[in-house]
């Protein structure tokens, strides 16, 4: 093994790397927390349209426009671990502050409207700092096995996260059943309170960045604002990396943040059955997420994000069946949308490896982050007035019943197509960097 290689067997990087996986998997407690049938609860709770807890489930999207920040601050940090550990672990405990809104002395139109400044606040210190978070502790992984890293990352979170979801679930469930709702508020806000902690002091546990150019004493002048632009918005495979991960984004915010209030109105389904289907979804994923992995290692991040978009395909083509006489299908979905998950949740931020230089990593995803955000945000505004159009019509379009979930499906479907034949087309024969 070469010099360069043997590094990532020392002690301190295997370190770094557990502890890196580890605080990968408290922050997904947290957004499991803030997604799906949980924040779908809290939001009915305080009074809030199916459209518009669709959109505001959505909301954490417009947060990475804010990212293009990175643009012109990442090259002038010079020690990463400072710089993002206060604000990620700020971020991480406003999430937690969302479930003791229910019990601030104000009326609901007001609770609302902190919740949604509260809920911007924390996606925008997230996300502000997540791809400076991702570059350094991916800095201590041999870059020939990111993929696999990833994947075994990811398992860990998944893993971890069934356990989560299906005990608060089941927790929040039986307080409902004793009608002590505000309750399950109160132990959600705990939890993520002790998650919040937990990340921070993993977050603590990593060393600082390595930079293998980096000398001891000496480290490379940041990159001019000028190289920035040219090595980005002016690399065409760039291009193509972002448009592919807009489309795959309007894809997802289309139809996603939508679901939580369906399975619980129309589908009928109890929290505890809905952590159970996504348990079952994450279950799979699980077990798919080394081979996927080991796929991408072997063929590319294009190959690997292309099958998962056949999967993903497939998965909204099924949830456009999903319905009260045939409920069945929103658990197929989740499987299958959970699959598609393992090939596009890292190959999407892996890939900017594949075509940008590794010192302009943090701008290239901050730029990419911010216009996949944004188109997000704006699929889910127009996804909202859809549903609203659909719901306020009796549920049905062109004199068909039909509820608007489905139709949302049927949108997502037409542009994961359009994302496949784009990605086959301009990305499958470029070349890519190792780095």
């Amino acid at each position: 093994m070469d010099k360069g290689a043997s590094v990532f067997d020392t002690r301190d990087f295997k370190i770094s790397r557990r502890a890196y996986a580890l605080e990968c998997a408290f922050e997904y407690f947290i957004a499991l927390l803030v997604a799906d049938a949980f924040i779908a609860k809290l939001l009915k709770h305080l009074g809030a349209s199916d459209a518009l807890c669709g959109v505001i489930s959505s909301f954490g999207c417009l947060a990475f426009v804010f990212q293009i920040v990175n643009v012109f601050v990442a090259g002038k940090i010079r020690n990463t671990k400072k710089f993002a550990v206060p604000i990620h672990t700020c971020a991480q405990f406003l999430f937690s502050c969302l479930y003791l809104i229910p019990f601030l002395p104000f009326d609901d139109s007001v609770r609302r409207v902190v919740f949604v400044i509260c809920i911007f606040l924390s996606y925008f210190g997230n996300y502000f700092v997540t791809a400076i978070v991702f570059k350094w502790g991916n800095s201590f992984v041999d870059p020939r096995k990111r993929g696999s890293f990833s994947s075994v990352k990811e398992m860990i979170s998944l893993i971890s996260g069934m356990v989560v979801s299906l005990s608060l679930g089941y927790a929040i469930e039986n307080l409902d059943k004793s009608g002590n709702v505000t309750y399950g508020f109160l132990l959600s806000a705990c939890c993520m309170l002790v998650f919040c902690v937990s990340d921070f002091i993993c977050l603590m546990t990593i060393r600082k960045e390595y930079v293998p150019q980096e000398n001891e004493e000496e480290k490379p002048e940041p990159p001019k604002f000028r190289d920035v632009m040219k090595n980005t918005l002016g690399n065409r495979n760039f291009i193509k990396i972002t448009v592919l991960h807009c489309l795959w984004a309007a894809a997802v915010f289309f139809t996603t943040g939508f679901l939580g209030t369906y399975k619980q109105q129309e589908l009928m389904y109890t929290m505890g059955q809905i952590q159970l289907i996504n348990i079952s979804g994450v279950l799979v994923r699980f077990f798919i997420s080394k081979p996927f992995g080991r796929f991408t290692d072997r063929h590319s991040y294009v190959r690997g994000i292309e099958l998962a978009f056949i999967i993903a395909a497939v998965a909204f083509g099924c949830n456009m069946f999903a319905s009260p006489t045939l409920q069945w299908f929103i658990i197929v979905y989740t499987v299958l949308y959970n699959i598609s998950g393992a090939g596009t949740a890292q190959n999407m931020l892996n890939i900017t490896y594949g075509y940008v230089d590794s010192r302009y990593f943090v701008q290239a995803s901050a730029i990419k982050r911010c216009m996949s955000g944004l188109t997000g945000f704006l699929a889910s505004l127009l996804s909202g007035k859809l549903l609203a159009f659909v719901q306020e019509n009796g549920n049905t379009l062109f004199g068909i019943h039909v509820y608007g979930q489905q139709v949302q499906s049927l949108v997502s479907l037409v542009i994961v197509i359009i994302a496949f034949v784009f990605s086959e087309v301009t990305l499958n024969r470029q070349k890519v960097m190792l780095q």
